[in-house]
């Protein structure tokens, strides 16, 4: 745990050395922090927590300090950068359900159409992000046999094919209510948070429907449907499907090494543990490859000698699961109220009360739907009763009332 001194040192020079328009580099604040603690005699952090507490701060903000508001406005609503992990998850979870087979998922969806690609791929075509070129992405690739094809540098038509299939889901994408558009320029004055009307779960659900969609409708190049060009070459394509999903999923996840303590592994100043760890606890070489979910940190996957991975669980059964996003917002309030150095006991209190705000935020927003929905009926009712008011029946017979051009000819 780092002490409060340090927690306040900390805070102190991210605010006013880092968050400047000069963009001073974070080994330099660093230095400086280092230098600060060993001068008050206190323990100096690492790096590595430096850049925790600056990841837990709000994206948005550290870059409208850092380059402007006009930055910070381009930057749009994307993926704040503090989710390094955002990536590499978005490739395991791709990479899943490509391979895996589509029947159990269709079902889920109530979707009868067909979607039988499915089985693990010769190769993949990707360009030269870091998270292709990590180790870790090479080392998954290998040990499931896959080859991996880099788009050449300065070769952005390699890609074209894939960037107009994105282009055509995007354009789907962007008719929904609540669309941010691709661009804040483009999204001008339209309120999409005001307009938002779907669940996560039901764009999900939307979204995988429209790739059914395009599946089977006729495509311009190939002269019939994807899934027609499917069947035609399955012979061809005739790809195996691992026998164990999850382990082809864990293997494609976001990593950190950590060591093997007595009272388990730490990350993310979380415990966690399993029996299997036993005889890694005080090992010098005990440094072992451990990948988690951001979405879900209650369970990690730890990688032994042997190659395979075993579960390990909280260590601290009373901490609910919690996504990566969640934890790093409660350990922010939890610094802000002076908790620093708070057991995961405290931690596991505040992510409660956060999810009953949000839970008690969302029932007042349904009834403020609802609320509108109803008034707006009521307005339009009104309304067509004000419209009805103003017609009355002519009495044609009425020789005094004007005669229109219309009515003469």
């Amino acid at each position: 745990m780092v002490a409060s001194d340090v927690e306040a040192i900390i805070e102190d020079h991210l605010t006013r050395y880092y968050l400047r328009r000069e963009r001073p580099s974070l080994a330099r604040v660093v230095k400086e922090i280092r230098s600060a603690c060993s001068e008050q005699g206190l323990q100096p952090p690492t790096r590595r927590t430096v850049q925790r507490r600056l990841d837990a701060m709000d994206a948005r903000a550290v870059m409208r300090a850092r380059e402007g508001a006009k930055a910070a406005l381009r930057a749009g609503d994307g993926i704040p950068r503090q989710l390094r992990g955002a990536s590499r998850l978005s490739v395991a979870l791709c990479l899943t359900r490509a391979v895996a087979p589509k029947a159990e998922f269709l079902a889920d969806l109530e979707c009868s159409v067909p979607w039988p690609a499915q089985g693990k791929p010769v190769s993949i075509h990707v360009d030269n992000g870091r998270d292709f070129r990590s180790r870790a992405f090479q080392s998954a690739c290998a040990e499931w046999g896959i080859n991996l094809v880099y788009r050449p540098p300065g070769s952005p038509h390699f890609g074209g094919h894939v960037e107009r299939l994105i282009g055509t889901m995007m354009g789907a994408v962007h008719l929904l209510p609540g669309t941010t558009q691709s661009s804040v320029a483009t999204k001008g004055g339209y309120d999409a948070e005001a307009m938002a009307a779907m669940t996560l779960r039901e764009f999900d659900r939307w979204f995988a429907l429209e790739i059914c969609r395009y599946n089977n409708s006729i495509h311009s190049s190939l002269g019939c449907t994807p899934v027609a060009k499917w069947e035609a070459l399955a012979g061809e394509m005739a790809g195996d499907i691992p026998f164990d999903m999850e382990a082809f999923r864990v293997s494609f996840l976001p990593s950190e090494q950590r060591q093997v303590r007595r009272d388990g592994i730490h990350l993310f100043d979380l415990r966690y543990w399993s029996d299997a760890l036993a005889g890694y606890v005080g090992r010098r070489d005990g440094r072992v490859v451990v990948r988690y979910d951001p979405r879900d940190l209650s369970a990690v996957w730890v990688e032994l000698d042997s190659g395979r991975c075993v579960e390990a669980r909280y260590r601290n059964l009373e901490i609910p699961p919690v996504s990566l996003w969640e934890y790093r917002e409660a350990m922010q309030k939890a610094r802000a109220m002076g908790k620093v150095g708070t057991n995961e006991l405290v931690l596991a209190e505040l992510i409660r009360q956060q999810r009953q705000i949000e839970g008690e935020s969302r029932a007042l927003t349904k009834a403020e739907r609802r609320s509108r929905e109803r008034n707006s009926s009521m307005k339009g009712l009104a309304a067509d009763d004000r419209a009805s008011e103003g017609l009355r029946p002519v009495d044609t017979g009425d020789t005094s009332r004007p005669m229109f051009k219309v009515e003469r000819w």
